[in-house]
């Protein structure tokens, strides 16, 4: 029964051919056959057309086994050269198989390869006895070497939309991640406050402990809701459509819940309002919302100020509140990744974040600045 099983193992299967490969397969064949119909270019024999077809025959392997194929290609090739006179005008299969090893192939692999190949051209124009005849050399030399640098560039080019496709994936993870730190956090932070008020709140005053555990249940509605809105950013529901991120026009409903936590928080907003694209709509919610919620966790404020002013190309927006402050080092490197994710978060659309923290008055203020058109 073991040796049965080893057997089974080392037998060796046949690989199914790509559906690309054989489409390349069938065009080359069609090339080479269709040489055969203009009359004076190569004359008609079964043997011959027999021996041109198998040089084509390895190309059905050519991305799956490309050392193999082109091996294969190569040695046929010179086969069909000696014995065959005149040869097809273009060696398409070789051609072909050229442009593969600079597409497929790398390093050492290649360079191998190019060189068997550029050595196979050199025996080819003397089995041709072409010696006498560079224009025929310099064509040769040439066709080659446009197929493989053809190859190489478009192997070049996938490298560099896959190093693309990796940035805007890492891009988007971190994004996805910001978002999950906003929403998560901030109801958390409303719901920790809330809940460290209710044991005082049903002691001392039985008539607001409702409320604070209404406010818990919001908040944690709020953060469901929210967190479904990143998901239908993943993917589309079945009707195509996706749960819109939030915008400026939420702050008011941002302020009423950090406002229902015990945090008083004044809003206003000067100037003429300019248009923003969506994305800087959501970075500027996200601002107004990081800024609060680190006030509610870590400020001990009593009140808290959010200023949106529209200045020319512009929105400003500051989040000034009367806690005990923190220095700029605490506030970037010391429990600050809010803030870090906020300035990445405003880097896509143009925006700047800044900070400051008077050690004489106290309190903390962050302040954003978003082009409008963004």
């Amino acid at each position: 029964m073991r040796s049965t099983d080893a057997l089974s193992r080392l037998q060796i299967r046949p690989q199914r051919p790509r559906r690309n490969d054989v489409m390349v397969a069938l065009i080359v064949l069609l090339l080479n056959s269709g040489t055969y119909l203009i009359p004076g270019i190569v004359p008609w024999g079964p043997w011959r057309y027999m021996m041109e077809t198998a040089t084509i025959v390895p190309l059905l392997w050519r991305e799956s086994l490309p050392v193999p194929s082109a091996l294969t290609t190569g040695a046929l090739t010179l086969i069909v050269t000696a014995t065959v006179h005149p040869a097809q005008p273009f060696p398409y299969a070789v051609l072909v198989t050229q442009y593969t090893i600079g597409a497929v192939l790398r390093g050492r692999t290649r360079a191998f390869l190019v060189g068997v190949f550029m050595a196979g051209n050199v025996v080819a124009e003397a089995l041709h006895q072409q010696w006498g005849n560079p224009e025929d050399f310099l064509v040769t030399f040439t066709l080659s070497l446009t197929a493989l640098f053809l190859g190489v560039l478009m192997q070049s080019e996938r490298d560099s939309l896959s190093v693309r496709g990796d940035r805007a994936l890492r891009a988007e993870r971190a994004r996805i991640a910001r978002d999950m730190h906003d929403v998560v956090g901030h109801a958390v932070a409303l719901m920790v406050v809330q809940a460290e008020a209710g044991p005082l709140l049903v002691r001392d005053k039985p008539e607001r402990a409702e409320a604070a555990f209404e406010a818990i249940s919001t908040a944690g509605r709020d953060a469901m809701a929210q967190l479904r809105g990143l998901l239908g950013t993943l993917s589309q529901d079945a009707a195509g459509g996706r749960e819109p991120l939030p915008t400026l026009a939420d702050l008011d409903e941002l302020v009423h819940r950090v406002r229902k936590a015990g945090l008083h928080v004044r809003l206003e907003q000067t100037g003429d309002a300019a248009p923003l694209s969506p994305g800087a709509e959501t970075a500027a919610y996200r601002v107004v919302q990081e800024a609060l919620t680190n006030t509610l966790k870590h400020a001990r404020a009593s009140r808290a100020e959010v200023r949106l002013s529209w200045v020319p190309s512009a929105l400003e927006i500051t989040v000034a509140d009367n806690g005990r402050g923190v220095s700029e080092g605490t506030a970037d490197g010391g429990g600050g990744h809010g803030l870090i994710g906020l300035r990445e978060r405003l880097a896509p659309v143009g925006g700047a974040l800044s900070w400051t923290s008077p050690p004489d008055t106290g309190g903390f203020a962050l302040t954003a600045v978003i082009p409008a058109g963004q």
